[in-house]
Parts: structure tokens; C-alpha cells; sequence
């Protein structure tokens, strides 16, 4: 939940967490190792659903490690980390949208601030995040006044525009395109970059082999496969050849491969920015 997938959880109290998945709300608690205990308007199928936990981790990591051994250390630092699989696309479009050149805790404000224009929810206090209609009537000045700066203008000018495609199942019909006709699309509406698409495709669209490019892969890239590149800019051209290089590797399990390294260049970047 913190691996940042996902941006409607809170750890409300240690091991314990609340979270928002579309129409569905969870609460988890995490304190036995061996069970979660779970409570929820939703059945066990949806929370499997969300940690894709009827998929076979111990196989997917097989594939990686074979595919990339230099992945080995990696994967053992974060021991069950997924990809997860959320249920609304037009929740995991707009969140991400929420998040270029920002920081998590602006982000997750920011989430916060949205999803108040969505109904609230029976069993727990949050909302039901608004449809791309809601959000496509959103004031720009409403959302300035909560702190959005840029994106202010350009959140509800997407959603207009995705409106304007056929709005929700415009978003849901790219699900079933294959990726690069899915991030051609998404990279015809003013305001979504390559990184964006591929956070899109690879969350909201569930298209695996999506490997998105931002600082945190962007460094571990360099550091392990293009040692050449270091002190120098990331480009159109190279974010493509870091995504063929991920695909050409680990196929449709490129999206898993990138997270690993995503998460713990994350958590681990002034260490290695000191090394």
C-alpha cells in the first residue's frame, strides 16, 4: 500500500490499515504475520482481486530471477511485494494524475481533496471517488484554493477530454487493447506524457509489461544497466530503449521487474546517491 500503486490507504494505527479500492472499503489488520483480518463492504474475492493473490507470486518470481539474476538481492529486501490490480479505472487514472513533480505527501492530500467531490461511502468515513463527468465540472479555482497549483487546470481538462472519447469506457475499453495501442491513446489527450501513460497502463489498465520512467527507476537504471548514461538527461529516446530493455527481459512481467527496483530506489536513494 505504501509501494506507490495505490493512494487511498492510511496506516491508522501501526499494522493497521483503511483503504478505498472504487465502491469498496477495507479495513486490515496486519499484527499476525500468519492472517489479516479483514473488514469490509466487499467479499474476499475483490480483496484477493486487489493483491492479485490468487496469482502465483513464488512462478512470477521464478521468471524474474531467471530473466534477471541482478534482481535477486532486490526482490529479497521487499518479500511479497505484488503488483496490485485496482477495480476503478478512473479511480487510478485521476490519483495518478495527481502526481507528476510532486511528493507523496502532497499527493496523497491532493487524493484526499478529489475523491471529497465523489459520494460518500455506507460503513466508513470516506468517498466513493467522483465519476470523469464529476471531475470534468470541477471549478480550476476550486482546486487551486486546495493547493493543486498546475494540475488544477489540467485535471479537469483531461477529464473533459476524456469525456469528450467516450468517458469511463473509453478508459475500460483500452483495458482490453493491447499496451502500445493503449499508451498511443492515452498519449493523444493534452497532458499525458510517456511516464504517465505507462503508470496508467500498467495500474489502471493492468497492462504488465507498462514499465514506467520516473527519477527512481530512471536512477536504478542507470546505476544497473546503462552505466554510460550516468550525468546525463533522461530523454524520449532513452525512456523508450529503459522500457524495450524491461520488455525485451521479462516480457509481460516487466511492469513486476520495474516495481521492485522502483520501490526500493525509493526507499533507499540517499544511500545510493551517496555511494
Amino acid at each position: 500500500m505504501s509501494s506507490g500503486q495505490v493512494f487511498r490507504w492510511e496506516e491508522t494505527e501501526q499494522d493497521k490499515w483503511l483503504g478505498v479500492d472504487g465502491a469498496h472499503w477495507f479495513r486490515v489488520d496486519a499484527k499476525d504475520p500468519r492472517q489479516l483480518r479483514v473488514e469490509s463492504n466487499a467479499g474476499e474475492l475483490e480483496f484477493r482481486r486487489l493483491f492479485r493473490l490468487d496469482e502465483d507470486l513464488a512462478k512470477h518470481l521464478k521468471v524474474i530471477r531467471k530473466s534477471g539474476p541482478e534482481l535477486v538481492p532486490y526482490i529479497a529486501l521487499l518479500p511479497g511485494l505484488r503488483v496490485m490490480k485496482p477495480s476503478s479505472v478512473v479511480e487510478e487514472t485521476f490519483c495518478f494524475l495527481c502526481t507528476p513533480n510532486n511528493n507523496l505527501a502532497r499527493i496523497l492530500t491532493m487524493v484526499r481533496a478529489l475523491s471529497t467531490y465523489g459520494e460518500m461511502l455506507t460503513g466508513v468515513q470516506a468517498h466513493k471517488f467522483p465519476t470523469v463527468v464529476r471531475i470534468a465540472q470541477i471549478d480550476e479555482q476550486d482546486l487551486r484554493a486546495k493547493g493543486f497549483g498546475y494540475r488544477a487546470q489540467t485535471i479537469p481538462s483531461i477529464a473533459r477530454q476524456i469525456v469528450e472519447r467516450g468517458g469511463e469506457q473509453w478508459l475500460t475499453n483500452l483495458q482490453s487493447a493491447i499496451y502500445k495501442e493503449a499508451h498511443d491513446e492515452l498519449l493523444s489527450i493534452k497532458g499525458i506524457g510517456p511516464k504517465l501513460a505507462d503508470c496508467i497502463c500498467l495500474f489502471a489498465l493492468h497492462h504488465t509489461e507498462a514499465v514506467p520512467v520516473d527519477t527512481h527507476l530512471w536512477q536504478a537504471a542507470k546505476r544497473l544497466y546503462f552505466p554510460d548514461w550516468t550525468g546525463k538527461s533522461l530523454t524520449g529516446l532513452r525512456y523508450r530503449q529503459i522500457g524495450d530493455h524491461f520488455r525485451d527481459r521479462f516480457g509481460k512481467l516487466a511492469g513486476w521487474a520495474h516495481q521492485y527496483l522502483f520501490y526500493d530506489n525509493l526507499k533507499n536513494w540517499r544511500t545510493y546517491r551517496k555511494g
